[in-house]
Parts: structure tokens; sequence; C-alpha cells
């Protein structure tokens, strides 16, 4: 038998204590993952019935196909529908700046391990498509998240990920802009380079604040063929008259 090596026979204990046991990142309690199980229950998530948005319609029952805010009424969307099982709101707007803006790949391992348990809500996709981010973005943060979160999606659900979507000209950071100045700013933002003809295609971001991303890249999508687009996203952000 060869002698024990106790100090490699040391690190792989220590590896293995701290790979099943490390704090939680929103709570700082020790956990086997990197959200514990009571503050991932505690993270908001949006209750029905919703817009075709996905923002909350108080009073409205849970009808097919969905109500839809002032908003939608004026201007109905090009997508289908939307779905985004949690609120943009502390503490997961906290974990979801921190990996965006800041590289933080720890955060995006439990942005991950939220996923784990989310289901594909239209179970006739064909295929998801990344809402892109701008080459110039990509560049200046050193990744595109929403292509990242795509791969992982894909790989959960089991459809592939085309790159149909190409973000032609470089726009002005929506934060912080109206809802007019956004459109105004993503006009001929998007464009199609796949064939998509007679696809139902999933659209994947992380945050939809006005949806005026959303909307202008489905409408890019459907002139480019797409028999449909549904939009999911990690997050909604809500006005504050629907907090």
């Amino acid at each position: 038998m060869p002698p024990v090596n106790w100090k490699a026979a040391t690190k792989v204990y220590c590896r293995s204590f701290f790979d099943h046991f490390c704090p939680c990142l929103l709570c700082g309690k020790m956990s086997r993952s990197l959200l514990c199980a009571q503050c991932t229950v505690l993270l908001p998530s949006l209750q029905g019935p919703l817009c075709r948005c996905s923002l909350p319609m108080p009073g409205a029952n849970n009808s097919q196909p969905p109500p839809l805010c002032g908003r939608c009424v004026r201007r109905p969307p090009p997508f289908a529908a939307s779905h985004a099982p949690l609120i943009y709101s502390h503490p997961l707007d906290r974990l979801i700046q921190r990996y965006k803006h800041h590289g933080d790949l720890v955060c995006e391992n439990a942005l991950e391990q939220l996923l784990a348990d989310m289901p594909l809500p239209w179970p006739d996709t064909d295929a998801l498509c990344a809402l892109p981010a701008h080459w110039q973005r990509c560049w200046w943060r050193g990744f595109d998240q929403s292509q990242r979160l795509a791969s992982q999606l894909s790989r959960l659900w089991q459809r592939p990920l085309l790159p149909a979507l190409l973000r032609q000209r470089a726009t002005a950071s929506q934060q912080g802009l109206k809802r007019t100045q956004r459109e105004r700013n993503l006009r001929q933002a998007f464009r199609c380079v796949l064939p998509m003809a007679g696809l139902s295609i999933t659209l994947i971001d992380d945050v939809m604040t006005t949806g005026s991303s959303a909307r202008a890249a489905s409408r890019t999508l459907l002139d480019a063929g797409a028999r449909e687009v549904n939009v999911w996203t990690l997050a909604r952000t809500l006005p504050p008259s629907r907090r």
C-alpha cells in the first residue's frame, strides 16, 4: 500500500467540504448551495393573472387569452406571450447586477441554480433565441449575459439555440430611459440573419423592464418568417403602481 500523501489528502478533504458547504450569497448562512433553500423560497415571484407583457392584472381572472394592460390594449405586443418567473426586486436585483455589471460568475452560478426547476412554458417551441447585446457592450463586459442564459436554458429544455438575431447598431443604455425613449432608441436595432420560416421561437433575456427590447426583437423575428414568438425572461421589473 503506497504511503499517504497527507498534504494532498488534506487538500482533497478541504475541497470536498467547501464543495458541500458555503455561505448563502443572500443571507450568509452556511448552505449546501449558493442560495439556501429559505432564501430561494422567499424570492419574490410573479403571480397571475398577468398581462401578455407579464404585468400583474389585479382584479382580472385567469382567462385565455390573458387580459391586456392599458399599454398593450393601445399597442398590442408582437409576441404571443411572455413569462417571467421572478420579480426584479431585492434581493434578486443585487445578484443580477453583480453578475451583469461586475462579471461576478459566482452570482451567475447562483442564477443557474434557480433555472433548474423552471420548465419551458411553451412545449411547442422549436428553438430558443437570445436577445443579443451589441458587440461593443459584450467586449466591454466580457460576455453577453442573455446568450449565456439562453445556453443554459437550451441544455435544460432540450431545445436548439439559434444565433438568429444581430444587434446591428450600438444603442444607448436603456437604463433610466422613458418608454417612448426606449422605443425610439431601438428602432432598426436588430437584424435577423437566419431563416425563420414557420418556427415557433422563444426569445430569451435576463430582465424585462418596459418590454421595448422584446417588442423590437420579436417584430424582427416575425418579419423574418417566424410563426410565433414568445418571450422568456428570468425577472420582470414592475412599475411602482403594480408593486
